[in-house]
């Protein structure tokens, strides 16, 4: 419902009157009905809020009102996409935890023949055996066109044959205003459904192009998806009801070859990068990106740490921590690479931002988001005040750095996110706890994610006075601690 068919329902449950509505409002009578009207947009959402409160509604019902204010004010597609991010960020710590458990009984190769499958059952069956049957050839290579928007569980049961496959997957994306029936961004779906195969396949390479360009015209509609192995081509329908299963060489060889001249229309979709070295790796990537945008959850020390700091570092490496000195000397590189080269030309556009909660759990178990504790001891509360003392004048002298309200961000994450002006990188740990940096390039997501954060930036970061007021009272619960 719209905010003018809210206000309408709810002044007529209550009965309301409207000149003494419109007075309590400080707006003229005729102002207030055209908003009733939908003739009108309200001004502001402070107005609203008032609205609210004139006519005692319940918080449930305030931010239903509140919510169709911002779908009058920004637009469905644009409301329901900013919401769908929230969503993926608050899952995007736990995308290696869904599991789906596959027992397939893969056949002997000689039961395969050219036929056609019926039912779901048999046509992922067929899915699952060929992946399976292709890890034995010599050089291995699946080739796959299904769109990820429901191929989670597909993804998961590869991943549960074989992770190291190399797989090309090739897929469309929609480039229009629309969401799905479920007022979900489409786009983001997909991504968030291959985003646990990336991290658990490093051979995996996805690639996409829009449904308008002249791959969708010339695909064969009749069964639109196919699976393409070094001996086999099995073409099946959207719903996995139906699929044809080819051996003759010349078919597959047909289909291997449309499959290639379809990836030189279609672009990457998302690289990985896995980070074996995390502070040098970090620094080449600085180095090679114009970083406009962080968000992580708790201060990082590597921001403000000094040479007089280091020691600190030497008391939370566990005591079976690798070459510990040799950790420490590039730690302290990269410190002052951070402190010399890096941020002093890039801190009127490197925006950072970071979360009360993150902030409150640093102070509480010394733990921070960028040292994971598998490696690290806690910060003992000394460290911890001497790092909220740095992070506060950090915070201080530079506008750029803001904390902002981010709920749906867990105070433990340990993944972070970074936005340049042509790409989203997504920082998380892979199945085998190895960093790896996933580069989006694809514009409407790149494009939503910025207005995300722009957004977050505009309505939820605190005030630079009131961020101060919070860092002081954490420091305070440390010292009286101490």
């Amino acid at each position: 419902m719209s905010l003018s068919e809210l206000l309408s329902f709810y002044i007529n449950k209550k009965k309301t009157n409207i000149t003494q509505f419109a007075q309590y409002l400080e707006i003229d009578r005729s102002t207030l009905h055209k908003i009733i009207k939908g003739q009108r947009p309200a001004t502001s959402e402070a107005l609203v809020n008032k609205m609210a409160q004139y006519l005692c509604l319940s918080q449930e019902e305030t931010k239903q009102i509140l919510e169709a204010y911002e779908i009058d004010t920004i637009g469905a597609f644009i409301f329901y996409r900013r919401k769908h991010i929230q969503d993926f960020f608050k899952e995007a710590d736990h995308v290696l935890d869904h599991h789906y458990h596959i027992t397939e009984q893969v056949q002997d190769d000689q039961t395969l023949v050219d036929d056609v499958y019926t039912g779901r059952i048999n046509v992922e069956h067929i899915l699952y055996t060929l992946y399976s049957y292709e890890l034995r050839e010599e050089k291995p290579h699946v080739r796959i066109m299904e769109q990820p928007y429901e191929m989670s569980i597909i993804f998961d049961s590869f991943n549960h044959i074989s992770a190291e496959m190399p797989m090309t997957h090739l897929f469309y994306l929609d480039n229009s205003q629309k969401q799905t029936k479920n007022n979900e961004f489409y786009n983001l779906k997909c991504l968030n459904n291959l985003l646990p195969v990336i991290l658990r396949n490093k051979n995996y390479h996805p690639y996409y192009y829009y449904s308008n360009v002249s791959i969708m015209n010339e695909h064969d509609i009749f069964y639109p998806n196919v699976m393409i192995t070094t001996r086999y081509v099995f073409t099946y329908t959207n719903d996995h009801s139906q699929g044809i299963l080819y051996k003759l060489p010349q078919i597959v060889n047909a289909y291997k070859e449309k499959f290639d001249a379809y990836l030189k229309e279609a672009e990457c979709f998302m690289t990985r990068d896995s980070w074996t070295n995390y502070l040098a790796d970090t620094q080449t990537f600085f180095d090679t990106h114009v970083i406009t945008q962080e968000i992580m959850t708790t201060p990082c020390p590597t921001y403000v740490f000094e040479k007089s700091d280091f020691n600190i570092m030497r008391r939370v490496l566990k005591d079976f921590f690798p070459d510990k000195e040799g950790f420490i000397k590039d730690y302290q590189n990269y410190v002052n690479y951070w402190n010399q080269v890096f941020y002093p030309q890039h801190s009127d556009i490197f925006h950072i931002i970071y979360t009360l909660q993150g902030l409150r759990y640093t102070a509480k178990t010394g733990y921070l988001h960028d040292i994971p504790p598998e490696l690290f001891n806690p910060l003992s509360l000394e460290d911890r005040l001497t790092l909220l003392r740095k992070w506060k004048e950090f915070c201080k002298k530079h506008p750029y750095v803001m904390m902002a309200d981010m709920p749906y961000l867990s105070e433990t994450s340990t993944t972070y996110f970074q936005l340049t002006n042509q790409s989203f990188h997504i920082i998380a740990s892979d199945s085998t706890g190895t960093l790896a940096n996933i580069s989006i390039k694809e514009i409407t997501l790149v494009e939503a994610f910025k207005d995300f954060i722009d957004n977050v930036v505009k309505k939820n970061a605190y005030s630079k006075e009131d961020e101060i007021k919070l860092i002081d009272e954490c420091i305070k619960m440390i010292e009286m601690e101490m």
